[in-house]
C-alpha cells in the first residue's frame, strides 16, 4: 500500500496526529480512515471516479434542468409539473432509455444538454398550462408530441350556417352540427410506417381529449403527403418519397 492511499485530509490534523503519515506500509490508520470521508466529501480517487458532496451541491441545479438531469430523474421532475411521460423509445430517446434501466454508482447530471420529446415536454409544460383551453396551446402541445416533421393546423368553426351572413363552409362554418363549439385539427404526417402512423394518431387523439375544453367537439383530419408539385414541397416534412411501408 503506497503513501498515496493515505488521505490528504491528514494535513489538517494537529501535528501530533500527523506522525507516521510518511509511512509506506499502510500502517498509518488515520490516513486510511480519513480516506473514506475524503471520498464522500471531495470525490473519487484514481481508482474510482465519483463526485463528492461539494461537487454534487455545485451541480445541483443541473438535476432540476430537464436537458441535463439524469434519465432516472425524468419521471421525478415530471411529477413536479403533473406530467405523465410517454414510455415508448421514441419519446425517451435511445440513450435515455438505455441509461434509465442501468444502475450506475452515482446518478450524475449529463455533461452535455440532451433533447428528447420527454425532456422537451417537461421544459415546456408549465408555459403550456397557461395556454390550456386555447387553440395555440393545443397546437403547441400537439407539435411537441408529433415532432417537427408533422405539420399541424387548427380550424375553429364559429357557428352553423345562416342565410344572409358571410360564412365560409368548411373554414369557419359547419353544416349539420348544431353545436358552435367545434374545431378540427389537421395534421400532415410524413410517416414511412403504418404502425408508427397509427401510434402517432392515437397519441394525438389522447392529447386532444385531455387538453380540449370539455364542452367542445372536434375532428382529427390526417393526411399522408406524397410528392405533388405546387402542393407539397418540403421533402421529409410535408413530402413523403417512396410511399408507406406496410408492417
Amino acid at each position: 500500500m503506497s503513501n498515496q492511499e493515505n488521505s490528504k485530509y491528514t494535513q489538517y490534523l494537529p501535528r501530533m496526529f500527523q506522525k507516521g503519515n510518511d509511512q509506506t506500509d499502510g500502517s498509518y490508520f488515520l490516513g486510511r480512515f480519513l480516506k473514506v470521508f475524503e471520498q464522500i466529501l471531495s470525490g473519487g480517487t484514481e481508482r474510482q471516479e465519483t463526485a463528492g458532496i461539494e461537487e454534487l451541491m455545485d451541480r445541483f441545479d443541473k438535476y432540476l434542468d430537464p436537458a441535463q438531469t439524469p434519465p432516472q430523474f425524468l419521471e421525478w421532475l415530471a411529477g413536479w409539473v403533473a406530467l405523465d411521460l410517454e414510455d415508448a423509445a421514441e419519446f425517451y430517446g435511445a440513450e435515455d432509455r438505455e441509461q434509465k434501466n442501468s444502475l450506475p454508482t452515482q446518478l450524475l447530471p449529463l455533461e452535455q444538454t440532451r433533447s428528447t420529446i420527454n425532456r422537451d415536454m417537461i421544459s415546456a409544460i408549465v408555459q403550456l398550462y397557461k395556454k390550456r383551453g386555447t387553440c395555440n396551446g393545443l397546437m403547441e402541445y400537439l407539435q411537441l408530441y408529433a415532432g417537427d416533421e408533422t405539420t399541424i393546423s387548427i380550424d375553429e368553426f364559429q357557428e352553423t350556417a345562416r342565410i344572409g351572413n358571410s360564412r365560409e363552409i368548411g373554414q369557419n362554418t359547419m353544416v349539420g352540427n348544431a353545436s358552435p363549439c367545434f374545431f378540427s385539427v389537421n395534421a400532415i404526417i410524413p410517416s414511412h410506417s403504418r404502425s408508427m402512423l397509427n401510434n402517432k394518431v392515437s397519441l394525438m387523439r389522447r392529447v386532444i381529449e385531455s387538453e380540449k375544453p370539455f364542452y367542445t367537439n372536434y375532428k382529427l383530419n390526417v393526411e399522408i403527403p406524397s410528392m405533388r408539385i405546387g402542393v407539397y414541397s418540403k421533402v421529409g416534412r410535408e413530402t413523403l418519397i417512396g410511399g408507406m411501408l406496410e408492417d
